[in-house]
């Protein structure tokens, strides 16, 4: 869900790169916009899109291939020979201020409100900016996060102390790895030992609660379910050499955690923190108590996501629009139909308030999908393959895969219900 630390990639501004086009030239400005689009998050179809209607406003033809670590561009110039370039880029991460701020860049200069180099000093500003947020409350927003988590998957009042503990370890060792290289090499690793030691310890010393709810809740962050459903969504667009880098990514970050978990597991049993294995009846309670789980966990998105404080009530709209459309839905359907229905709640309702707002979909459809993607799901076939249970590894793996499909088809045929013509400016608003 968060973006990790990208320890080896080459991130140096396009300014610092040996004959790069300069920043005021229109070539410069689309070289710039579409590595600022990349780094916020923005899709390989919803990337490539975007510059083409850009450069195109700007007398361009463009030919254009996104992928998580790099972007291929060819501009033809009427005048001029074409001109091919290659930029390597970090896999995007989400920042819906950022997102915004470069979106509306990108519009005023298409409709001739901005210069091409007054627009590409503003990207300069808005990549230098600092956080939005401080760095202790992006902590308590990690530690929140996993305990609203720790009772949406029905957890009682010691699986939820057990996820505040376990997120606000992983809130440090997110900001640590942003200084340390090596971590943030093994930020998937560490992060799903530390969540599987705090989970034991949690069930050792409050007897009847149950450790693997704490240990997903802890690693919900980290899980690349959200990357998961947007390979799909490129794929189920054509876009496959992106899509199926993306799955590969994301499949690595699940290895990772499992040798995690695996280690951990190990070490809880040195401990000794393990128990006899026996069932574990949850604690029960209210119902209301799941709506504030989800009111609180929508809350501190918010700031994970770096969304801007005016945008707040799009994003936990977004949030309690997914949780209310699953937890009715699922009396009805199984986890692939819920998925399904809520996919679509989600993105009807972002599209409609896009269309009468001016405010991106994404603010509301990114922390909708949180509690809808297959992260965990994906996360638990790993573990049961693991634990050489190879039939319920199996069995969970394709109900991911399920739950992933209907996640994409029900946003795409969201996309209908407001769907503008593809020629308008606001139509790039209303996908972005």
């Amino acid at each position: 869900m968060a973006q990790m630390p990208q320890a080896n990639v080459d991130e140096r501004s396009l300014d610092d790169v040996p004959n790069a086009p300069e920043r005021h030239q229109p070539v410069g400005f689309i070289l710039r916009l579409a590595k600022a689009l990349h780094t916020y998050g923005v899709p390989a179809y919803e990337l490539e899109t975007t510059l083409s209607a850009c450069a195109e406003r700007l007398g361009f033809g463009l030919q254009c291939l996104s992928l998580p670590t790099s972007i291929t561009m060819t501009l033809m110039d009427k005048d001029d020979v074409p001109q091919t370039f290659v930029i390597r880029v970090a896999p995007g991460e989400v920042n819906l201020e950022k997102l915004r701020l470069v979106s509306d860049i990108a519009h005023e200069v298409m409709k001739g409100k901005v210069a091409t180099a007054d627009g590409a000093d503003q990207l300069k500003v808005i990549n230098e900016a600092s956080p939005t947020y401080p760095i202790w409350l992006v902590i308590l927003a990690f530690t929140f996060v996993s305990g609203s988590v720790a009772r949406l998957f029905g957890g009682g009042i010691s699986e939820i102390l057990g996820g505040l503990a376990a997120g606000f370890g992983l809130g440090l060792l997110t900001i640590l790895s942003a200084r340390v290289t090596l971590l943030a090499h093994l930020l998937p690793a560490t992060a799903a030992l530390l969540s599987t030691l705090v989970g034991y310890t949690t069930a050792h010393f409050l007897p009847g609660s149950e450790a693997f709810i704490m240990v997903v809740s802890g690693l919900i962050v980290l899980l690349p379910g959200l990357s998961l459903t947007i390979a799909m969504a490129e794929l189920a667009t054509q876009n496959l050499m992106s899509g199926t880098a993306r799955i590969f990514g994301a499949g690595s970050v699940f290895i990772l955690m499992a040798f995690g978990v695996v280690i951990g597991n190990h070490l809880a049993e040195l401990l000794p923190l393990t128990g006899p294995t026996h069932s574990v009846v949850l604690e029960s309670l209210p119902a209301w108590t799941d709506w504030l789980a989800a009111l609180v966990g929508s809350m501190a998105l918010v700031v994970l996501f770096q969304a801007r404080v005016r945008d707040a009530g799009f994003v936990i709209l977004g949030g309690m629009v997914s949780f209310a459309s699953v937890k009715y839905a699922s009396l009805y359907f199984d986890n692939a139909m819920t998925a399904f229905c809520g996919a679509i709640a989600v993105g009807v309702c972002a599209n409609l308030v896009s269309r009468f707002t001016g405010v991106p979909g994404a603010t509301m459809v990114v922390p909708g999908f949180i509690i809808l993607v297959p992260g965990s799901v994906g996360f638990r076939s790993l573990t049961a393959l693991v634990e050489h249970d190879v039939v319920r590894g199996l069995d969970t793996a394709f109900d991911m895969t399920l739950v992933g499909i209907s996640l994409v088809s029900g946003l795409l045929i969201s996309s209908l219900v407001t769907l503008p013509k593809a020629s308008s400016l606001q139509d790039l608003d209303t996908r972005l």
